[in-house]
Order: C-alpha cells, then sequence, then structure tokens
C-alpha cells in the first residue's frame, strides 16, 4: 500500500490534474460494479474451508465460476454505462474499458484464499509482492518515457495477469492435482446467494460510500478537480494503511483475549480506541499546521487540495475513533450493523454531496465525507442496543484521559 501511494504521488506530479482526474474517475466508476464479482462473500470462503462446510474442491470451484460471471457481468454493465452517457469524453471511456478489463483476472483470488486458509500465505504474498514491485517500477519508468495515461491504465490490469499467473503456478505446484477435483455444485451457489446477499448489500454500500465522491465531482466539476481532490486522497490513505496493520497485528490478541478473558478484553478495547484517537489528533494537528508544505510534493496547480486534506483528516479521527469496531463487531457475532451503517453512510453521502459540491467544490465533497464518517462510524452505534456499548467507548475515546491514569499500563 505504501508503495503505491508513493508511485501515486509520482504519477499525480507526472499526470496533471487533468490526466489524473480522468484516471481517477474511471477506477472510481468500475470499482462500483466490483461488488458484483465476489458478492462480499470473500471473507468467508477462506472460512467455510476451514470449518468444513463443505468439500474444497466444491467451494473452490463454484467460487471461481461465480467469479467469472460476475466479471462478466459486471464488464457488460459498465460498458452499458459508458455507452449509454453521451457526456463522457472519448478518453475517459477508453480509460474505464482498459481499467474494467482487470475484471476478468479477479477469479485468480481464490487462489489466495485458498493459501490463507491452508496457513500458507508465504506463496500468496510472494506473488502480490512480485507483482507490486515489478508494476511500480515500470510505472516509474513509464514517467520517465512520458508514456501516455492510458499506458499507465494497461499497468494497472498487467499487475492482476501478473499476481493471478504467480498465484496459479504456486497453487499447481504446492497443490499438484488438487485443481482437476474443482467442481461446481447448484447446492453451493444456492448457498452462496442465500448466505451473501446482506454482504453484497454491505460491500456495494461501502463501494458507494468510498468512491461516489469522486463521481460526483467528475460530473460537476470537472477532471481536473477530481485529480486535485484524489492528490490529497493518497495522503490521507497513509494513516488508514497504518491501521489496517495495526488491526492485522492485534486481531489475533484480541480474539484471544475475548475467549480466555472477557473482563480483560473490553479494558484493552476501551484503551486502544483511545489510543488510536490520541494518534488521530496528533496526525490532525500535524496537517492542520503543515497541510501547505505536504502538499508541496505536488506541483502548485495541486494547491487547491490544501483544505481538503485537512477536512479529510478531521474525517480520519472518526476512522481512528473506530478502528477496532470492525473487530468487536465480528467477535461478538452483530456483523449485521455494518450494513446498517453502511448503506446509511452510502446514502448521507451522495446527498451531502449533492448539496456541498455546487457551493463548495471539492471542499464541499471533503466536509461530506468527514459528516458521514461522523454519523456512521460513531453516531449511528447509539441507535442500535446490542451495539450501545461501542457508542460509548468511542465517546471516552474522543477524551482519551484513561491513557494516563494508573493501572492501565499492564494492560
Amino acid at each position: 500500500m505504501l508503495a503505491g501511494i508513493f508511485t501515486g504521488i509520482l504519477l499525480a506530479a507526472y499526470l496533471g490534474p487533468g490526466p489524473l482526474g480522468i484516471y481517477s474517475y474511471s477506477l472510481s466508476f468500475i470499482m462500483l460494479f466490483s461488488p458484483l464479482i465476489s458478492l462480499g462473500y470473500d471473507g468467508y470462503i477462506a472460512r467455510d474451508i476451514i470449518l468444513e462446510k463443505d468439500k474444497p474442491g466444491h467451494i473452490l470451484g463454484s467460487s471461481a465460476l461465480m467469479k467469472v460471471f460476475g466479471s462478466i457481468l459486471a464488464i457488460v454493465l459498465i460498458w452499458f454505462f459508458i455507452y449509454s452517457d453521451t457526456s463522457l469524453p472519448q478518453e475517459t471511456v477508453l480509460i474505464i474499458k482498459v481499467l474494467s478489463a482487470s475484471f476478468l483476472l479477479y477469479p485468480f483470488d481464490v487462489f489466495d484464499i485458498w493459501f490463507r486458509s491452508r496457513m500458507k500465505s508465504k506463496a500468496a504474498s510472494i506473488s502480490k509482492i512480485t507483482a507490486l514491485v515489478l508494476i511500480n517500477v515500470l510505472k516509474i519508468v513509464f514517467i520517465y518515457l512520458k508514456a501516455p495515461l492510458v499506458g499507465f491504465a494497461w499497468l494497472y490490469v498487467a499487475e492482476f495477469v501478473v499476481n493471478g499467473i504467480l498465484q496459479l503456478f504456486f497453487y499447481i505446484k504446492m497443490e499438484p492435482g488438487n485443481i482437476r477435483r474443482w467442481v461446481v455444485t447448484a447446492q453451493r451457489i444456492r448457498f452462496v446467494m442465500v448466505e451473501t446477499w446482506p454482504l453484497f448489500i454491505s460491500t456495494f454500500s461501502y463501494m458507494i460510500y468510498n468512491r461516489i465522491d469522486q463521481i460526483m465531482i467528475g460530473k460537476m466539476l470537472g477532471n481536473e478537480s477530481v485529480g486535485i481532490f484524489s492528490a490529497a486522497g493518497k495522503i490521507s490513505d497513509l494513516p488508514v494503511a497504518l491501521i489496517l496493520v495495526l488491526n492485522s497485528a492485534i486481531y489475533p490478541f484480541q480474539a484471544a483475549q475475548y475467549k480466555n478473558d472477557l473482563a480483560r478484553f473490553h479494558r484493552q478495547y476501551n484503551i486502544l480506541t483511545q489510543l488510536y484517537t490520541l494518534v488521530s489528533y496528533l496526525l490532525l494537528l500535524i496537517v492542520l499546521l503543515s497541510a501547505g508544505f505536504i502538499m508541496g510534493i505536488y506541483p502548485h496547480s495541486f494547491a487547491a487540495g490544501i483544505p481538503v486534506l485537512q477536512i479529510e483528516f478531521l474525517g480520519l479521527v472518526f476512522v481512528f475513533n473506530s478502528g477496532l469496531r470492525n473487530a468487536y463487531l465480528s467477535l461478538t457475532g452483530n456483523q449485521r450493523y455494518l450494513l446498517y451503517t453502511t448503506l446509511a453512510a452510502a446514502v448521507i453521502n451522495i446527498l451531502l454531496n449533492y448539496f456541498l459540491i455546487p457551493y463548495h467544490g471539492i471542499n464541499g465533497a471533503a466536509w461530506a465525507s468527514t459528516i458521514s464518517e461522523f454519523i456512521a462510524l460513531l453516531l449511528l452505534n447509539s441507535a442500535f442496543p446490542k451495539i450501545r456499548y461501542i457508542f460509548k467507548v468511542q465517546v471516552k475515546g474522543l477524551i482519551p484521559v484513561g491513557l494516563f491514569l494508573k493501572g492501565t499500563a499492564h494492560l
């Protein structure tokens, strides 16, 4: 993620706001259709393999076929919409078409899921790191050679190709003959369709919430504004990458404490929420004082992104404050509330963007995201009795005095 952000910054500096806006708009557009491929079920394929809810060959074979059909459906819908929208420039149409080709490689994800379920993530990691390094080096070469925008779109697809081929190679090498035992069963497909519809809605809502701002900016303000907005977003993605890494490291310990010592689990959850929030305050202070210097990594044409960066880091306070919420919901069996809050966030974000962008431009889109994060990640937790405890922990976390009290060091 850090490598991608670094080369993204170089790419933004090379392309400038206009072409970067076309690329960001196109990527956001295709990602709206990506939930059709996985149906939101990817995270549960490994679970079903581990718990032996079905034969591995049935799970992998059926999942791969569903991803193939989902990929084709997503591409068909993307092409239908871009040709129905006569206002789209030809260059944008071309970039969207190229980027959408990456969907054809999504079925290779089943290999990554298999490796994780069998505690063989080394193979998947080698594949991803190899693809990441190779493509990011090529991006730098393309920048040096002053390649056209469509070249970078093809590099995006190439990363999926390299990763997919390597995953297939490692699977065949480590599980010889297993791929011949893959089968597709109607029973498995029905099971997935029945179980995944809430996950699909949740994933689709998250994609709308996460990507709709750039699409609406493109429609209302133009590609240059999208480019400036997305450039600021590259910087605010860095703390999000940090919190994802931290959560991955912390989750096994949370799960162990939840199973063995529930009281200590809750103490840790309280203290870690306060710690996360304190870190977000420090990051916000740094950005408020030095946003101009930070945005200086881009050419002067991106200077309008300075207030966007400051507003986005204000929103990150609520992202960090709720950083452990998903883990808590998962461990307590209340994942369904993610569906409600994510769906609400998507609707709220669309409405706020619709009213704020015409009057406040890209700053309005940043405020729309921040307000949506406050409502969806914090406020809505108080609306459901079963997760009201999370709301209380997060409110307490906004004033992290517990970090400085005696008796917390041993936690």
